[in-house]
């Protein structure tokens, strides 16, 4: 079964996992979205996604799950007309809780219009999968990409940056969902 894993961003992330072969078969490559506001961006995505679907159709597409809501509160450093205050803010923002619904919004449309079955997979879930944990007391976000992008380098998987490495993690963990064991069983069946 050829599974395809999306971390759907600005700079979204695909894998293209073929549970047949070994993991180090893996592909995976970047799609960036372009554009000056959040819906030309996620216009810039599905044709970047039709274009890799029409190259080679997956069986099963899995989507790292967008952000539902804004994380605590936290304090930042901002520079306001030249000089260094600290706010408190709401962790990536609420531009990030939009921006990341509307690319998986953009990505599941295509898939949608393709036909193709579906699901999306918490990052917790998927790192879990992936690399044996899902949750780490005082890490941040740098050190999980590190860590997965560490592991794809033990699998001798092919990645270039964080998006493709998280792809990757999306894809393997993708393989282990109940819908793509039932989707593997019917394949097998007919």
């Amino acid at each position: 079964m050829i599974i395809l894993g999306l971390d759907a961003a600005q700079a979204t992330g695909w894998a293209y996992y073929d549970t047949q072969a070994s993991l180090s078969a893996i592909r995976a490559g970047t799609i960036k979205a372009t554009g000056d506001d959040y819906e030309h961006k996620a216009a810039t995505l599905g044709r970047g996604l039709v274009k890799l679907i029409k190259e080679k159709r997956p069986d099963f597409v899995v989507i790292e799950m967008p952000i539902r809501t804004q994380p605590t509160k936290q304090k930042r450093s901002m520079k306001f007309m030249g000089e260094e205050t600290v706010e408190e803010a709401a962790g990536s923002g609420l531009n990030a809780v939009i921006s990341s619904n509307q690319m998986v919004g953009a990505v599941s449309a295509i898939i949608g219009a393709y036909n193709l079955p579906f699901a999306t997979i918490p990052s917790v879930s998927w790192r879990k999968q992936f690399l044996g944990f899902g949750t780490r007391r005082g890490w941040q976000r740098t050190d999980w990409k590190k860590a997965v992008r560490d592991r794809c380098s033990q699998l001798k998987i092919i990645v270039t940056n964080d998006d493709m490495a998280d792809a990757v993690g999306v894809a393997f963990a993708g393989s282990q969902l109940q819908a793509a064991k039932m989707l593997e069983v019917e394949r097998r069946a007919a």
